[in-house]
């Protein structure tokens, strides 16, 4: 909140300051009146910032024009009597509705979160593209208070895993008995707040782009298995799907997981932070690109449900498993980020030996650890380790399989490994637990830095200091 307040001071400044130059001439009738304007205008601000519940997004604010609704329309009757593209303007209060079906370039718009819509513990969605035969594409949902649906596992309140194009934008969706939204092909989902659902905040079917999103509490109290499916949520078999500055924390389960058969992810300046399992999971999938994140917290016993904990390799700030680049001049790329205090630092597994099980895994090739760069990232450890490891794969996954640290920076906290009960030593490569000496004789990270909490070190012609103060 300590942003907003600055931000509100900082705007009144703005305006007092052309009318406050204390002058000779200034009467005092004239500056009663600035006063005045400067206390109304203060008002007028902090209630705009006490409603704006959640991150901002584009539109907030603006004027809805199209087929106006009350509490009192029979909304389905209005959306199915009118053509495709119509723009539906919900005013304020709350709606009591069921599994809405909206039409092709449909725009249902709450107004600024003043339109809440309520499924009463029992009605299955908010809104429910999936049920429509061919399912709607390019709807816009925006601006709405979605909450109390009841939701069966897998799906979301806003649900559309069949119709392409959908924008999802600045809706708050919370207290749904199991995913917030749950998305297909060409979505955006911008600038919602998903939290407090029952067990995760997406699930994603499709390509897109998850947007400036906070998602956090969900399945606060692990009633969904987090280690099948719950928590920031999991995308599945999805092409060319992005995610981009979102604040994932405080989920009962991993942060931000692609499991099975997704190509093309990007995770990008995402802050990831205090989850119940690994905070961005890749696993099963093929060319990602994992950049500029910060990634702090996860897997801890400070995690909801105390954390996952499974010793070994497990619940890493960022974890690999079976995935990697499908060509050696184009790897999966983990770059530039900050990783602090996780379970365990940066881990690649091959588990189990065999790579892909025969459970539709594979689609783009073989299910292994293989073609990843690890490059340019902070590492602080507490405790735990980063490196490679391996369950009776054989050494391939360490020799000719293209697995590469390169210019890292870490930073732990004591010389000594405090020898957790997991990860005797900081590192992890051929099957061994290594210190930095041994770990750069093994796999030499070419220039990589190794410091103790509270050095300094000149690299590269900068000072750097364990933990950093911003990422590289």
């Amino acid at each position: 909140m300590r942003h907003k307040y600055l931000c509100l001071a900082e705007s009144l400044r703005q305006v007092a300051r052309p009318h406050l130059a204390l002058r000779s001439n200034v009467s005092p009738v004239r500056l009663i009146l600035v006063a005045i304007t400067v206390a109304l205008m203060g008002l007028t601000l902090a209630v705009a910032w006490a409603l704006a519940d959640g991150p901002y997004y584009p539109g907030r604010g603006s004027a809805c024009t199209g087929v106006a609704l009350t509490p009192g329309s029979r909304v389905q009757a209005v959306i199915s009597g009118a053509p495709a593209g119509t723009t539906f303007c919900f005013g304020r209060g709350v709606y009591r509705v069921s599994s809405l079906v909206p039409k092709s370039g449909d725009v249902l718009d709450g107004g600024g979160r003043a339109a809440v819509l309520d499924g009463g513990g029992s009605a299955p969605y908010a809104v429910d593209g999936d049920s429509a035969s061919p399912a709607p594409s390019d709807v816009t949902v925006r601006g709405f208070v979605i909450r109390g649906f009841n939701t069966p596992l897998q799906q979301g309140a806003v649900q559309d895993y069949r119709g392409p194009g959908w924008i999802i934008e600045g809706n708050r969706i919370t207290a749904n008995a199991a995913a917030g939204v749950a998305t297909g092909d060409g979505v955006r989902v911008i600038g919602n707040r998903l939290d407090h659902n029952g067990q995760e905040g997406f699930s994603a079917h499709g390509g897109g782009l998850y947007l400036g999103n906070e998602i956090a509490f969900n399945n606060l109290n692990l009633a969904v298995d987090p280690a099948w499916e719950a928590g920031g949520g999991k995308a599945w078999a999805t092409r060319n799907l992005t995610f981009k500055s979102n604040y994932v924390h405080d989920n009962g389960g991993p942060g931000l997981w692609a499991d099975t058969n997704n190509i093309n992810t990007i995770f990008d300046g995402n802050t990831v932070s205090n989850n119940w399992g690994p905070g961005i999971y890749e696993e099963i999938s093929y060319d990602a690109t994992i950049i500029n994140n910060t990634v702090t917290g996860n897997g801890m016993p400070s995690s909801p449900g105390g954390g996952q904990r499974l010793g070994w390799a497990w619940d890493a700030g960022i974890q690999v498993r079976e995935s990697g680049g499908l060509s050696a001049s184009s790897p999966l790329l983990i770059s530039h980020n900050t990783v602090t205090d996780n379970y365990n630092g940066i881990s690649l597994i091959q588990s189990p030996a065999s790579g892909c099980t025969g459970k539709g895994e594979g689609l783009y090739g073989p299910c292994k650890v293989q073609n990843v760069l690890v490059e340019n990232n902070w590492i602080t450890m507490s405790h735990g380790a980063t490196g490679a490891y391996q369950d009776g794969a054989g050494n391939s996954i360490f020799s000719t399989w293209n697995n590469r640290f390169a210019d890292n920076n870490y930073c732990v906290a004591s010389a000594a490994h405090p020898d957790d009960g997991y990860a005797p030593d900081w590192f992890a490569w051929m099957d061994n637990w290594l210190d930095f000496s041994t770990w750069q004789f093994y796999w030499p990270d070419a220039g990589g830095t190794y410091m103790v909490k509270g050095e300094h070190s000149l690299h590269n012609k900068k000072m750097l200091t364990c933990p950093p103060h911003r990422k590289p």
